[in-house]
């Protein structure tokens, strides 16, 4: 059954990345083509569009993220422990930024926008520190040539994300909030990025569905009585 799962919620978390992707870059054009997405936050965007795609595209990746988790409980020991607790962060933090909206394109925040903001941050850090501590958990394995490709491209994602959360933190305070929509959209890219590769690194430990039927065939062998003559001899 995990291994059926996994043929629909893998692919759906790429689906997802995408949908998150495609909204953040094409909903500003939708809401006011004259708004600038170097200046602009995704939130700003959303909060002028509530209900519409940017929310929506931070919900299923939310969403894809549990469902992912939840497919890799068993087969997938790497992604137990510290790495579960901070991939439910980075959903719980997406979904609760997509449902609690900020406020538009002001200064004075209200509840609900600091709400948003902090859920936000938890899970702009959440994810690189998840790529991070898988990345460390796989080269201690010291697994073959497609792993250590996979460690290195979560190294690489999980810096540049945290760089990016940095540089955006920096933008938002002295910065005067000079070119934070570029970066906010660069450091999303990075984290999507790591979902989608944390999602094909889980598909590729997980079995299919030719080497489910034999294992189960290989169980059931092991069951079965021996033969009448077998036991003779025996």
């Amino acid at each position: 059954m995990r291994s059926v799962l996994s043929r629909f919620v893998v692919p759906g978390v790429w689906a997802a990345a995408m949908v998150a992707v495609v909204a953040a870059l094409g909903a500003p054009f939708d809401t006011d083509p004259q708004l600038s997405q170097l200046s602009l936050t995704v939130s700003d965007f959303a909060a002028l569009d509530r209900g519409g795609p940017i929310e929506a595209g931070m919900a299923c990746l939310g969403v894809a993220s549990f469902a992912l988790l939840a497919v890799a409980r068993r087969g997938v020991a790497a992604l137990r422990g510290t790495v579960a607790v901070l991939m439910v962060a980075w959903g719980a933090g997406l979904v609760a930024a997509a449902v609690i909206p900020t406020d538009p394109l002001t200064v004075h925040l209200s509840a609900s926008a600091y709400v948003h903001r902090y859920a936000s941050i938890v899970a702009f850090l959440a994810m690189p520190l998840a790529g991070l501590v898988l990345a460390r958990r796989l080269r201690t394995a010291g697994a073959g040539t497609e792993a250590r490709r996979t460690v290195q491209w979560l190294r690489r994602l999980s810096i540049a994300a945290i760089a990016g959360a940095a540089v955006m933190a920096l933008s938002a305070g002295p910065g005067n909030r000079e070119l934070i929509g570029l970066v906010e959209r660069l450091l999303l890219g990075c984290d999507v990025a790591l979902l989608a590769l944390i999602g094909h690194y889980v598909q590729s430990q997980l079995p299919t569905r030719n080497n489910a039927r034999s294992h189960r065939r290989e169980l059931r062998s092991k069951h079965e009585p021996l033969p009448e003559t077998a036991a003779l001899t025996a």
